[in-house]
């Protein structure tokens, strides 16, 4: 699956002004546990292997880069439990991806997810906590690029705030920065 999605990092009042925006479809609260090599070999060729946690139930997820700086293909499967380390062997291959080493949970990022949908895109208001740290963010989900780019503006506006870029550091990368300090 190719995912697209623009991203927007927001202070704690934007999210707050957002939050009260919308009525939102749904909120789920939802566990990425990130894993990696000690020298973050998957990292550092932006690949994101995680297990994603709701409810109990667990997801292998990864994701890989795709041919828009936006855009994402990402695989997934369920899992009986959440491990500790995973081989190589368990890991998903794409044709430019298909030697993976074996890498070793990092550590958890909780995030309480706010979804509201529409068609042809999805607003999800993440407020996240990892190692001590609450951060939040923006995210606009889209299999139609002009309704996201649409509810972009409409958002942006409506918080006063000029976004830099359609696609802010991610959650994986946050969480390593964070990891990284407190090694």
């Amino acid at each position: 699956m190719i995912e697209n999605e623009f991203k927007i990092i927001l202070t704690s009042e934007q999210y707050e002004k957002l939050l009260s925006l919308y009525d939102w479809d749904k909120t789920v609260v939802q566990t990425n546990h990130y894993y990696d090599t000690d020298d973050f070999r998957l990292s550092n060729t932006h690949i994101t292997c995680r297990v994603r946690e709701i409810d109990g139930a667990y997801f292998l997820q990864m994701k890989f880069p795709a041919a828009r700086t936006y855009s994402r293909v990402e695989l997934e499967k369920p899992l009986n439990a959440l491990p500790e380390t995973l081989a190589a062997d368990e890991l998903f291959k794409t044709d430019n991806h298909d030697e993976l080493p074996d890498v070793e949970r990092l550590g958890a990022l909780t995030t309480t997810r706010s979804v509201k949908r529409f068609d042809g895109a999805e607003i999800d208001l993440d407020k996240s906590e990892y190692f001590g740290k609450t951060d939040f963010e923006l995210e606009i989900e889209f299999t139609d690029e002009t309704t996201a780019r649409q509810l972009l503006a409409e958002i942006t506006d409506k918080l006063n705030i000029q976004p830099n870029s359609e696609v802010c550091m991610g959650k994986i990368r946050r969480f390593l920065e964070e990891y990284a300090r407190q090694k």
